[in-house]
């Protein structure tokens, strides 16, 4: 048997025995969106122009006190190893959704993207940091929503869009997702990130809660680096499906089982694992700390290589963790 053909034996088995936790997802728990329209039938785009014809369409003015909270968020992750380029980076905003409910802020260098930070309004007014990532794990990729619009058959031929389809930029919690709406047609979900198709029917708006807001001197008080030896993709190897669910209830729980040992933790959400884009592993930590506060506020290393950090409470509020012991493999 060759490589390739081991390869695509090896997935299958693994899609077979992950069946079970990649239930129908219930409906999305936020909702932050942008629409594009093609102006006129058969507009021909490309991945730049696809876009900017997402992202143009909504102009908003960009709040001073967003613009100084992501500043502070990313002059301090500068001075984390792992973000070092971040440094002296210049900062460009997205408004996501009706009513500007959602910002994503995409950190440059010399002209290049090399990572993001998603803000979410809170019910005061204020704004929470919903995640973050460096550029392995960049959110609303137009390359792959543009591969995956041809295969779908929506991108006609010579690249045409046709008129009436719309693409709307959301984010629910945990989730970027793209919505594809095309006359007289079920709605198409595809993952922000993967633009891999997912099981979406619905989306309501609400307001995010559980990480980090504005305030004096926030600052990263603890690191957590990911072990190089950590599985950091939960289909490579199974064998989390045998063991039983971890008892994680607070920070302190995720943190002691992040940091055991060599073992690689699963996060999985048993029925709707489509809703927050799991199974995913979780390999590092990032403990926030604030002038004035006694509680650190976690965010979970995810994604490859720990690139995408997203807020520990929820994870733990909507999701089951697995340990992964490699010393037993």
């Amino acid at each position: 048997m060759n490589k390739t053909l081991l390869s695509l034996t090896k997935k299958a088995a693994a899609l077979l025995l992950i069946v079970q936790c990649l239930m129908p997802a219930g409906a999305l728990h936020a909702k932050t969106s942008t629409n594009t329209k093609a102006d006129k039938p058969g507009v021909s785009i490309n991945t730049a122009t696809l876009k900017n014809m997402v992202f143009s369409r909504q102009l908003a003015a960009i709040p001073s006190s967003l613009q100084s909270f992501t500043k502070d968020v990313v002059n301090e992750l500068s001075l984390q190893e792992s973000f070092g380029q971040w440094k002296n980076a210049s900062i460009s905003y997205q408004p996501l959704g009706p009513g500007t409910h959602s910002w994503l802020a995409t950190v440059s260098q010399n002209g290049k993207p090399i990572g993001y930070l998603i803000l979410t309004s809170t019910d005061d007014g204020n704004y929470m940091l919903s995640e973050y990532g460096r550029d392995e794990s960049m959110p609303y990729n137009t390359q792959a929503l543009y591969s995956r619009l041809k295969q779908l058959g929506i991108l006609q031929a010579g690249s045409k869009l046709p008129a009436g389809v719309s693409i709307e930029a959301r984010y629910s919690a945990l989730l970027p997702v793209w919505e594809i709406s095309q006359p007289g047609k079920k709605a198409i979900y595809l993952h922000g990130i993967t633009a891999e198709e997912l099981p979406l029917q619905t989306a309501s708006d609400a307001k995010a809660a559980g990480g980090l807001t504005p305030h004096p001197g926030i600052r990263v008080a603890g690191t957590m680096i990911p072990v190089p030896q950590r599985i950091t993709d939960p289909y490579d190897n199974l064998m989390w499906l045998a063991s039983p669910k971890l008892s994680l209830k607070q920070n302190g729980d995720l943190m002691q089982a992040v940091t055991k040992g060599r073992n690689s933790l699963v996060f999985t959400s048993p029925g709707r694992n489509a809703d927050y884009g799991a199974p995913f592993a979780i390999t590092g930590i990032h403990a926030w700390s604030a002038d004035g506060s006694e509680s650190e506020i976690l965010y979970a290393a995810s994604g490859k290589n720990g690139s995408r950090f997203l807020p520990a409470s929820e994870l733990i509020g909507h999701g089951e963790f697995h340990s992964l012991n490699l010393s037993q493999i």
